[in-house]
């Protein structure tokens, strides 16, 4: 029997998540199936708010909540991969987000984002740390997400905040959009590949707005499906873990169907592993 060469060994897929963003109207019990019926074998879902307008769930609800998706995602047969959003500012308690972490734990997830609203990176450290532990016996792993209109701008500045907690369940999270408004580069990802475990992925135009309400506008509501926009998304993959997973986050634009949505960036995103995958095997 001939020995394989390195080239045609399979490549393994990299796994795909349904941000809840993608879906935002809809309650997780319609999500998940949505997204299983779309072909995804995870979900990130939204059980603390993001903004002023998302669903708040207080302890008991969240305990209800989590005892009514249990089944749903087994009858799915779909996994969740990561639950958000703690938001970190200076005023934070972090015991306060210890619901949040249980009902992650309950559901299976392995993941909780966070974003900072605050650019006091001592504190900020401070508090993250806090977090880290109170998230580890849940198993749970913190990611930290950088947005260039919040408190952590970039990559380095992220990567520099992880350093500083001195805690390995802290990792940066890198989304396509706020990698290219910040003017990161793929470059400087693949110096810090250990400081991260997953990417969130859409498109876009390469020239985006500057105003911060603006940018807050395109990240919430104006982002493309892979391969619609002018992103290297190619780049970007090049420079993750060969086979971190890949949250799809794009929100449902005006006039589309929800399921028919979910398809399309389960599709897109495949188109895109797979332009990489065989280019990174040739």
């Amino acid at each position: 029997m001939l020995a394989s060469s390195p080239a045609a060994k399979a490549v393994r897929p990299r796994p795909l998540s349904l941000a809840h963003l993608s879906l935002i109207e809809m309650v997780p019990a319609q999500f998940i199936p949505m997204a299983a019926a779309a072909g995804f074998a995870l979900v990130d879902l939204r059980l603390a708010p993001a903004t002023p307008t998302d669903r708040r769930y207080d302890k008991n609800a969240l305990a209800g909540l989590c005892r009514d998706l249990l089944p749903v995602l087994k009858q799915n047969g779909m996994l969740v991969w990561d639950v958000e959003i703690i938001r970190v500012n200076d005023q934070i308690l972090p015991e306060a987000y210890l619901p949040l972490m249980e009902s992650a734990a309950v559901l299976g997830a392995r993941r909780i984002k966070i974003v900072c609203d605050s650019e006091d990176h001592g504190r900020v450290a401070e508090i993250l740390a806090r977090l880290c532990d109170l998230a580890a016996p849940y198993g749970l792993t913190l990611d930290l997400e950088y947005m260039v209109f919040s408190g952590v701008k970039s990559f380095q500045s992220a990567v520099d905040l992880v350093a500083a907690t001195g805690r390995s369940n802290l990792q940066v999270l890198v989304d396509a959009l706020h990698w290219m408004r910040a003017g990161d580069t793929a470059a400087s990802l693949r110096q810090q590949t250990s400081r991260f475990g997953y990417v969130q992925l859409c498109d876009g135009p390469l020239k985006g707005p500057t105003e911060r309400q603006a940018l807050i506008q395109e990240a919430r509501t104006n982002r493309l499906a892979p391969g619609e926009g002018e992103f290297p998304l190619q780049q970007l993959l090049a420079a993750m873990p060969p086979c971190c997973v890949a949250s799809l986050e794009v929100p449902l634009p005006a006039g589309r169907e929800p399921l028919a949505h979910a398809r399309h960036l389960f599709e897109a995103a495949q188109s895109l592993l797979k332009r990489h995958e065989s280019e990174t095997i040739a």
